[in-house]
């Protein structure tokens, strides 16, 4: 590279830092502004959840009450160990489900930042639900709070950064994922790249320190984020350096590599009962079950159903995690930077002669057939004989990369319009942006269901990269995406100015993504009565409040701290859910457990169950050897008579009867 030219990008950069960089001492007041008002729109926008924050649950009874009762296992048990109770942090990864079993915290995510988030609610309230549902409202407000510092940080317009923080805060992909607190508790993410944008424009200790404990927090937030996250945030490290032109300042190298020492140090315990539980026998996710939860290249066109503007009208191919709409109003000020930037860059640069342009359309054709191949298109091009069939994505981009390669290697204009493009925010995020969105096909790309492509990416990080193997939803790339896409969408902003129209066009550009996120009202206690088990029947649209439990409960209390409860219809994610949420109140151990996955004697536990009228000494062994101190049989739980005949089975095969309270009855095993 010529010195000219390495001069024109430290000058450009030089610039950017100094135009971009906003003084915080004037900038705090638009920040508590914008905080404000993402706070209200977080109540509008998940209305009634506000009015019934104590005994509601965002979207339906099943995840939701898993996570609550990860936080609230979290926040117990960190309680005592601030306390000093002895064993306090070994039963942190030990909660009483899936009794004997261990580590059986592993089996989800372990939520702790998220616990932590909540600890005053919960020292104040000690209501689960109360405290889940903060913390689900917060992942709405400060996602759109972090990409608001982020984006006004990466332009300097406050403006453009609040219409950014709309854009990832209120994203649609936000309500597909409402069960999933985990999924939305995004907001570390541009925290993360603020700390570190902060850090090489002031030189500063305190947001270097910012940034690793952000990243941090978002890895221990959703194990799928530590694995999606991460490599984006080395990305956007080496374009920093790349940038500023900062590989040979040791300072610099150095005080990056303390923060990411740091932030693994900080990591790698919460890593250690996962791959514990791995060595324990705890499979790998199968890789058709990996395809199962892969995004289909049209999954970008079909809309959440809830979604008031677009649920019923954008279903372009619906499946499971497959609603990855990311609105129009997004993409069009994407676009808009992404044109911005490309005529900057344009102007810039040096004429181009012709047989350079021709490269260039060439190009701009291969990438039209990459694209027309991903959506499923194959190409036929007509020649003497035979007809020739474009149908390999993997070619097609081959030969995309070598024709850019040829055109960037014999033309120093289309190098340096290339340059200028990628040292801007905008050419960054739109190269992480469709990373992310290739990432989140998983190891197979489908259109409207068809196989395009098995050979992908995400394929090999599948089968070579350590702990991609247990992840089994690549479509949740989906939330980078929207991460990408949020941040070009302030640099679209940006890039109509600071005039009254563009004030006005960002203000209706707001209200326009506002409106494509909005789910209102948002799905409340849904009760999926859709049983993998028979014989089953509906159960209670909505929870006991936590303090006045269901009164078999209240009995349950009075028994021994050593008691071990087996509760049936056992293996029913809707009822293990449930009785795994009033076990917060009573605290015994539980034989029951519902989580991301399950140990293999629980699941031969279940089958053995199911056939306790066929074989009744196999069911009752099976009881036996579970380590139940005591049964209770929910008797309603049961269609028809079969409640009452779980009963007297228990009573034929050895059980006492402990007591009966309404439909719900407690046997006590003698051992």
């Amino acid at each position: 590279m010529t010195q000219p030219f390495t001069k024109d990008a430290e000058d450009a950069a030089g610039l950017s830092s100094a135009v971009q960089s906003v003084s915080m001492r004037d900038a705090r007041p638009s920040a508590l502004a914008a905080l404000a008002v993402y706070a209200l729109l977080t109540i509008a926008l998940t209305w009634p959840l506000a009015r019934g924050l104590a005994r509601d649950v965002p979207a339906d009874l099943a995840d939701p009450l898993l996570n609550a009762w990860i936080v609230a296992h979290d926040a117990q048990t960190l309680t005592r160990a601030i306390e000093g109770h002895p064993g306090a942090l070994r039963a942190y990864w030990n909660p009483p489900i899936f009794s004997p079993h261990p580590l059986a915290l592993a089996y989800s995510e372990h939520l702790t930042p998220q616990a932590l988030q909540i600890l005053p609610v919960y020292w104040a309230s000690h209501d689960p639900l109360l405290c889940y549902n903060v913390l689900f409202l917060s992942t709405f407000v400060l996602s759109a709070f972090g990409m608001f510092l982020l984006v006004r940080e990466l332009t300097g317009n406050p403006a453009a950064a609040f219409v950014a923080g709309l854009a990832f805060g209120f994203a649609p992909y936000r309500i597909a994922a409402l069960s999933h607190v985990q999924v939305l508790s995004s907001a570390w993410m541009p925290f993360t790249l603020f700390g570190f944008r902060r850090f090489f424009v002031t030189r500063r200790t305190r947001p270097l320190v910012g940034a690793a404990m952000a990243w941090t927090a978002q890895n221990l937030s959703c194990g799928y984020y530590l694995l999606f996250f991460s490599p984006i945030v080395a990305l956007y490290l080496a374009w920093e350096l790349t940038v500023r032109r900062l590989w040979r300042d040791r300072r610099v190298l150095a005080r990056l590599a303390a923060a990411f020492a740091a932030m693994t140090a900080a990591t790698l315990p919460f890593l250690l009962p996962y791959a514990r539980l791995r060595a324990l026998g705890f499979h790998a996710r199968s890789l058709d079950e990996t395809l199962t939860f892969s995004a289909d290249v049209f999954a970008y066109a079909t809309a959440d159903v809830h979604l008031r503007l677009w649920g019923t009208s954008m279903r372009a191919w619906p499946g499971p995690e497959g609603s990855l709409f990311p609105g129009l109003t997004v993409v069009t000020l994407a676009i808009v930077a992404i044109a911005h930037v490309w005529r900057a860059a344009d102007e810039r640069s040096g004429p181009r002669p012709v047989w350079a342009r021709i490269l260039a359309w060439t190009l701009a054709a291969a990438a039209g057939v990459a694209v027309a191949l991903i959506c499923g298109w194959s190409l036929r091009v007509p020649t003497v004989r035979p007809v020739v069939k474009i149908a390999s994505v993997n070619r097609a981009l081959v030969m995309l990369g070598a024709i850019a390669a040829l055109l960037f290697c014999a033309s120093r204009p289309a190098r340096e319009r290339a340059w200028r493009v990628l040292e801007s925010p905008a050419g960054f995020f739109v190269a992480i942006t469709l990373l992310a969105m290739m990432m989140s096909f998983g190891p197979a790309m489908n259109a409207r269901g068809r196989l395009v492509e098995d050979g992908t990416l995400y394929g090999i990080f599948f089968h070579y990269i350590p702990g991609f193997d247990g992840l089994r939803v690549p479509a949740r790339f989906g939330m980078i995406v929207a991460f990408g896409l949020a941040v070009l969408a302030g640099c679209g902003c940006a890039a109509l100015g600071r005039t009254r129209r563009a004030r006005w066009l960002a203000a209706a550009a707001g209200l326009l993504i506002v409106a494509e996120g909005c789910a209102v009202p948002i799905p409340i206690n849904v009760n999926d009565t859709a049983y993998k088990q028979i014989g089953l029947a509906g159960l209670p649209g909505e929870l006991a409040p936590t303090g006045a439990p269901p009164v078999v409960y209240r009995f349950v209390e009075q028994l021994p701290s050593s008691s071990v409860l087996l509760e049936l219809p056992l293996g029913e994610p809707a009822f293990d859910a449930r009785y795994m949420f009033y076990a917060l109140g009573h605290g015994r151990a539980l034989v029951n457990g519902y989580s991301g996955g399950a140990p293999e004697p629980y699941l031969m536990l279940t089958e053995a169950l199911q056939d306790f009228a066929t074989d009744p000494d196999q069911a009752w062994r099976a009881v036996l050897d579970s380590g139940a101190t005591h049964v209770i049989v929910h008797e309603a739980g049961y269609g028809g008579s079969r409640g009452r005949r779980v009963s007297e089975w228990l009573l034929s095969s050895g059980a006492r009867a402990a007591g009966t309270f309404g439909p719900d009855r407690v046997f006590a095993i003698a051992r």
